[in-house]
């Protein structure tokens, strides 16, 4: 390979199940970060199979949403890409990555296919001994993918490069590459190399993930998070040190996405963006003193304990739409002890209040079905999510615990002997849903126990709900916060 090496990056078609929450389009923030980091070394484009020769596929129980596969072979073909590299952000949508990784295979064996993403850092070994692909970028890629086409394009040896998994003589091959610190050192996204026209006038634009999806992009200002709950992989990703994009970056990359694109609507995707607090408050003071004139939320969610009323009151004023926080439990003991959040439900009720006060529309996460959770446990869950949807307007999304690879809670179930230790796209997709599928059961419960909980919470929400039903709102989350009301 040289200098005129061709990449090709692919985010794949998507593929949901049964009564899966609804299909979103989004900017694929993972490909253009390393795009930004290659696009000096070689010839590199984006391929979104959610924007181009966009059609949708129906089968039995399923929906495909994306590039038919015998139109995405014919633009491989035409691309003739020596590398390709495919993202895979949910394990759920694992096996539609792995069928464009055979389709490179098919239209020529000498193809170099690269995975990353979420998955990737927690089934890199099944993929390798799979053969779907040649090589993995674990965790963080910016840096291991641009020393790997750096060292492909000059034919030097892969040996010994860190964040790079591959299989040699039958064996895995991976040493683990130390967190990136200095975030600020990364450049903007190569929002270049995609037509973000064909993204803000896409009706899937953010459709059921926020109520400012118009117009709109997410952002990323920090990763990592310290905390320990069981059944959270991200820390398998982005690893537990959290480091940060300073206010002033986050303040540019904001003008960059606003003066260059026309976007006003900001999606924080941080898992822990207010987590120090004195450096959310710097980004929301900046947003007010640049003037920007943006809405944005935070669909990924935060932890309550690092709000107060002063900063959501600058918050609302900067331009917040509304807030995403992860209660999880109504026990304290299950998030002390089971789930290992540590969050105090005292301290949560406190910040529903003031969201009420400030009248900053907030959505809340309730898991339920862990192991260890008795019944009492799950109605104390139940009960809280219906009483702050009454009192303190705080809408609820009810989830099933869900063991995903990687994370404490999917090693107890299968040391325990609670689940099946390999899953297929549609349990995982279904999984997650009060209306699909739990995937564990145990003395306490099983899973058409939860099922008849899920069922009972929802009637109990269309007996609150004057417009409409649970579903509904679930589904249409422009309408949810069409006037900052529920």
């Amino acid at each position: 390979m040289n200098n005129q090496t061709k990449i090709l990056l692919i985010s794949p078609p998507q593929k949901f199940y049964g009564d899966s929450l609804g299909f979103n389009v989004y900017f694929p923030l993972s490909l253009l970060n390393i795009a930004a980091m290659v696009k000096d070394l070689c010839h590199v484009k984006i391929l979104d199979c959610l924007i181009e020769d966009f059609e949708i596929k129906k089968g039995n129980n399923w929906t495909l949403y994306g590039t038919p596969y015998p139109k995405l072979k014919e633009i491989i073909k035409k691309e003739a890409p020596d590398i390709v590299g495919i993202t895979i952000p949910f394990s759920s949508q694992s096996e539609s990555a792995k069928k464009v990784g055979i389709i490179c295979r098919e239209i020529d064996p000498n193809i170099t296919v690269v995975m990353g993403g979420p998955h990737v850092a927690v089934g890199y070994e099944a993929l390798l001994h799979e053969e779907i692909c040649d090589f993995c970028i674990v965790r963080e890629g910016e840096i291991t993918f641009r020393e790997f086409i750096r060292k492909m394009i000059s034919n030097e040896k892969i040996h010994g490069l860190k964040g790079l998994a591959y299989k040699k003589n039958h064996k895995i091959i991976y040493e683990p590459r130390e967190d990136l610190i200095e975030l600020d050192n990364l450049p903007f996204p190569a929002y270049e190399l995609l037509d973000h026209n064909k993204y803000l006038q896409s009706p899937y634009l953010y459709k059921s993930r926020s109520g400012i999806a118009a117009n709109s992009i997410s952002m990323i200002t920090s990763r990592g998070c310290p905390y320990k709950c069981t059944f959270c992989s991200i820390a398998k990703h982005m690893g537990r040190k959290y480091r940060y994009h300073s206010s002033v970056y986050v303040i540019e990359h904001i003008r960059y996405c606003v003066e260059k694109m026309g976007v006003n609507n900001f999606h924080f995707e941080d898992d822990n963006i207010s987590l120090i607090k004195k450096r959310f408050g710097e980004i929301i003071d900046k947003i007010i003193g640049n003037n920007l004139d943006i809405s944005w939320d935070t669909p990924n969610g935060v932890r309550a304990e690092t709000l107060d009323y002063n900063l959501l009151k600058k918050a609302k004023k900067s331009g917040c739409n509304s807030l995403q926080i992860a209660i999880e439990s109504g026990n304290q003991d299950v998030l002390n002890n089971i789930i290992k959040k540590n969050s105090s439900l005292k301290a949560i009720e406190k910040v529903t209040g003031f969201c009420n006060n400030l009248k900053i529309p907030l959505r809340a996460f309730y898991v339920i079905g862990f192991p260890g959770e008795t019944m009492e446990n799950i109605y104390d869950t139940i009960n809280l999510a219906l009483k702050l949807f009454k009192v303190e307007n705080v809408f609820p999304i009810l989830l099933f615990a869900t063991p995903l690879y990687g994370t404490e809670l999917y090693n107890e179930c299968v040391e325990k002997k609670l689940i099946d230790q390999i899953f297929s796209d549609e349990e995982l997709s279904q999984a997650t849903q009060f209306y699909g599928n739990p995937l564990i059961s145990t003395n306490e419960f099983s899973k058409d126990d939860l099922k008849k909980i899920g069922r009972y919470f929802e009637e109990e929400m269309n007996r609150i709900i004057s417009d409409g039903t649970y579903r509904q709102v679930l589904t249409n989350k422009r309408a949810l916060f069409a006037n900052g009301k529920h």
